[in-house]
């Protein structure tokens, strides 16, 4: 069993992500989020690889970052899970202060 490198929060934080080739930002909640990057179903399955740019936005303040898709899980409803990894992570109280203020 591998083990995860960052502690995983439980969250359903409102996101707007921006995907490298396609029109326009989604809004979407999260599932969890750790320093090391986030995961959130989408409507359908995205290409591992594929550049997004994530914003969130809580209490008045705006948490910006870039990751990329590492590992996509098709759900039954016809959504599709993503796995995303931040290109740079975030602190311990930056993810500290996100999950505390939702």
């Amino acid at each position: 069993m591998k083990t995860r490198k960052f502690t995983r929060y439980a969250t359903d934080i409102p996101v707007s992500i921006a995907i490298d080739h396609m029109i326009g930002e989604h809004q979407l909640c999260l599932k969890d989020i750790s320093q090391g990057g986030l995961c959130f179903n989408a409507h359908g399955c995205i290409d591992r690889n594929t550049h997004l740019d994530i914003m969130i936005s809580l209490s008045g303040q705006s948490y910006n970052a870039s990751g990329k898709i590492v590992w996509s899980q098709p759900l039954d409803t016809g959504q599709c899970q993503l796995g995303i990894m931040f290109e740079k992570q975030v602190t311990q109280s930056e993810l500290e202060k996100m999950v505390h203020r939702h």
